[in-house]
């Protein structure tokens, strides 16, 4: 039995040629309902070099132009017709309210990271930590530590940036990052073809954020907007 390489899902076919995929397999399309997966042919997943992932994401791109809703998936996955149209079937819901949230929308990335010497969120966190000196217990002591937690998840010193930012955004998710010096990367939603006024938006304003450094990259295809069960 055929096995698939999975690009996308879309909510419709595209407008545009299919074309070939990373290794120049046609490009075809399985359909569950309202949903459609381009796929390509292939026994296993390629090897992860940068000239595949590159291929993947110019296989992605050339899908978005001809769709108005696209989930990428990640590169590398493989699977049989049977299996995929089974997964359709059962996350056909959480696909759709993705589909519905990425129509007409591209994303955008800010690249998040720490400024040598600078104390990270000392400007914001205060207010919020000051019954830690009374803090006392194990309970305390854990619910001190959760609100540090949610204070760090939502980056705070964006904040300032956010607010310039409004009118552009339909929906953030941010990723926290491991490896000093680079902190998180912040993904925003926006309307396609809205991304230079983005980018001008985070230039215009970059002096308002302090003890962190950005960079921005995009537009890409929506991949931190596909939930997880595709990607």
């Amino acid at each position: 039995m055929s096995r698939f390489y999975v690009y996308a899902i879309l909510g419709e076919p595209p407008a545009t040629p299919l074309g070939s995929g990373i290794s120049a397999e046609p490009l075809t399309l399985l359909t569950s309902s309202d949903l459609v997966v381009a796929v390509g042919v292939m026994d296993e997943p390629p090897v992860a070099t940068r000239e595949a992932v590159l291929g993947h994401d110019a296989v992605v791109r050339r899908l978005a132009e001809g769709s108005t809703a696209i989930l990428p998936t990640r590169f590398g996955m493989v699977h049989e017709a049977s299996v995929l149209v089974d997964w359709l079937a059962t996350a056909a819901d959480g696909l759709r309210d993705a589909l519905r949230l990425v129509t007409g929308r591209e994303q955008m990335t800010l690249h998040v990271f720490e400024v040598e010497g600078a104390v990270e969120g000392a400007a914001v966190e205060a207010p919020d930590d000051s019954d830690a000196g009374t803090a006392t217990g194990p309970g305390a002591r854990y619910l001190t530590q959760r609100r540090r937690q949610r204070r760090e998840a939502t980056l705070p010193e964006l904040a300032p940036l956010r607010s310039r930012l409004d009118g552009l955004i339909a929906a953030e998710r941010i990723e926290r990052r491991t490896t000093p010096p680079f902190r998180a990367s912040v993904y925003h939603l926006v309307e396609r073809g809205r991304s230079a006024a983005y980018r001008d938006a985070v230039e215009s304003h970059r002096d308002l954020v302090r003890g962190v450094r950005l960079r921005v990259s995009g537009p890409w295809a929506p991949y931190a907007f596909a939930p997880e069960a595709v990607a």
